[in-house]
């Protein structure tokens, strides 16, 4: 009884501090998309857009993109989707035993709010990176963590996505990410034919995702996509990736959502660890542990 109670309270000065700000943000769910380990050179910074022809055509114009964002931090997978969840240059082993040091935005939004586990979601895409749940820092932790949904093929971009259609159209969850893992394993088995070929095929991916979030009736006009790298790749060696060389951390990012500028470009300099506060300021939460700036451009809406 007396946890009912604490959660009604929680759900109650939540709602509270959320219609506060409703004048503000029209964004009910955020959903998070990380193209793992593709390059720059290859995606915005290439003037002919040649490999993600739709999301250049049928997505950016419907949102901002921001060319100068960087992973400032460490360039590895686990510390790039880490960073990206917490707020914080995380630096943690690459092979998926050790969580987060800091809170993740799955725990702040589900401690601030009493929300259950299934409005919390992370679809992949690489097993390991299941540890995104949640963090191991004493205030948060496993009991506010994120639904995991895995892959029976943990490479295969096509199931990454199908999971979270899955996520999102069963629960409409308020935060969702997702790992496009293929782009950064034909990169590590040095097929640039496949590398390029995955950036492509996520291209199709990531704008079906987009139709299939316009075609429900609670995500449509409610939701914020955000598509970011967590790492590039080394500016002359496409194999590889792990230090601070222009191609391993500068990286891309569009936003697209109701409070975003349509056919915005935004060059000031953002950082990974921007996206966290930024994520509490579209969904009305707070990220007290993050060092990162909230990006304002994303949460101004000049369609209004």
């Amino acid at each position: 009884m007396r946890t009912s109670i604490l959660r009604f309270a929680r759900v109650f000065l939540f709602l509270l501090s959320m219609f506060a700000s409703l004048s503000a943000q029209r964004s009910r769910h955020v959903v998070i998309v990380v193209l793992d380990g593709a390059r720059y050179t290859e995606t915005f910074g290439d003037s002919s857009h040649s490999n993600i022809p739709l999301i250049w055509s049928q997505l950016r114009p419907y949102g901002t993109i921001y060319t100068s964002f960087w992973n400032d931090g460490t360039t590895w997978t686990i510390s790039g989707h880490a960073s990206i969840l917490s707020g914080n240059r995380e630096s943690l082993k690459n092979d998926g035993s050790e969580p987060p040091h800091s809170p993740t935005i799955f725990e702040y939004y589900r401690q601030q709010t009493g929300a259950p586990a299934g409005t919390c979601w992370v679809a992949l895409g690489k097993t390991k990176l299941r540890m995104l749940s949640h963090s191991q820092h004493i205030e948060y932790g496993a009991a506010y963590g994120a639904s995991v949904k895995t892959s029976d093929s943990e490479y295969d971009d096509r199931i990454a996505i199908e999971n979270t259609r899955f996520a999102l159209l069963t629960n409409h969850p308020a935060i969702t990410i997702v790992n496009l893992p293929a782009t950064d394993e034909f990169a590590h088995d040095n097929k640039w034919g496949g590398y390029i070929g995955a950036i492509k095929e996520a291209d199709t991916l990531v704008t079906l995702l987009w139709n299939t979030i316009q075609s429900d009736s609670m995500l449509r006009d409610s939701t914020t996509l955000i598509l970011v790298n967590d790492h590039g790749r080394h500016t002359k060696d496409f194999t590889d990736h792990g230090d601070h060389c222009e191609g391993c951390a500068h990286i891309m990012l569009l936003i697209i959502g109701p409070d975003t500028p349509a056919g915005k470009v935004d060059s000031d300099a953002r950082k990974q660890v921007d996206i966290a506060p930024t994520v509490g300021m579209l969904l009305g939460f707070k990220t007290p542990y993050s060092v990162g700036n909230v990006i304002k451009s994303a949460g101004q809406d000049s369609r209004r």
